[in-house]
């Protein structure tokens, strides 16, 4: 199980030590694996696709490994992903050639997309939004009014507070509604519409839904959990974490394919112009 503590978020650069297989810190164990690396499509984005909610030109936006944007590809769109980590670009190539499929792959910062200016009908979210701090949720979306054309929709898929058979969002969300009840701000929720809606987006469709994820990237015990990172964590959330974990050792010999499913917020907005 990945923790992120609260108020505190993923950099590029460890995401691109998570994709080379290299510790995240110094002394660090080393990943077993990448949470989201499932070798396929996410559901939900099929599901949107065969719903007709793709049109136009494609951006998949933090596509990781390619998967999102390798799917959309075969289906005859013309995709462009775009992640911060040069070691997940060069996987996602090597991917889409494998699969025989044509995808303009880069590595960007999605908080400044320069050089992407008019060019997107369609942008998807491959769980990016909830990885940026509230200053980096505020650039994004006014980078993605500029990437887009009038009229395009955005499909916006992060950690929710919720829980599918209680599995909750290993990072973002759920602390961030901790400390919200503990200090009476904002709940994820709220930091999305918000966002959205001073940036020139308009929010058709806010609703739970699930996302797939590998388990076998999680930590399965507890003390597995390096003392560096253990004393980044709050008593509290590491009760909440060893009750997941139990929960977690009941069900994993019932879970096929080593995969779990999570639970997500979907937001389709349109760009209002």
């Amino acid at each position: 199980m990945r923790v992120t503590s609260p108020g505190t978020f993923p950099t590029a650069d460890t995401f691109d030590k998570l994709y080379r297989g290299e510790p995240s810190f110094d002394g660090g164990p080393k990943p077993v694996g990448i949470p989201w690396d499932v070798h396929q499509a996410q559901p939900r984005l099929m599901e949107l696709e065969a719903l007709g909610g793709i049109t136009g030109e494609v951006l998949d936006i933090g596509c990781g490994l390619g998967d999102n944007s390798i799917f959309l590809a075969s289906r005859g769109y013309s995709v462009t992903g775009l992640d911060g980590s040069p070691a997940a670009i060069e996987q996602a190539r090597s991917r889409a050639a494998e699969a025989g499929a044509t995808v303009t792959f880069g590595v960007a910062d999605a908080t400044n997309l320069t050089g992407y200016d008019g060019r997107f009908d369609t942008v998807i979210d491959s769980a990016l939004y909830h990885c940026l701090d509230d200053d980096g949720r505020q650039a994004y979306a006014a980078s993605l009014y500029r990437a887009t054309r009038p009229g395009a929709r955005w499909h916006l898929y992060c950690f929710s507070d919720g829980n599918v058979n209680g599995m909750i969002a290993p990072m973002g969300a759920a602390p961030e509604v901790v400390e919200a009840m503990l200090r009476g701000t904002r709940t994820i929720g709220q930091n999305i519409r918000d966002t959205l809606t001073a940036n020139g987006w308009r929010i058709n469709f806010f609703g739970p839904t699930t996302y797939i994820a590998n388990i076998r990237a999680f930590t399965r015990d507890l003390n597995d959990l390096p003392q560096q990172l253990r004393d980044k964590v709050s008593p509290e959330a590491l009760e909440q974490i060893r009750g997941i974990n139990d929960r977690f050792a009941t069900i994993v010999n019932l879970i096929d394919d080593d995969r779990v499913h999570l639970p997500f917020t979907v937001v389709h907005a349109e760009r209002a112009d």
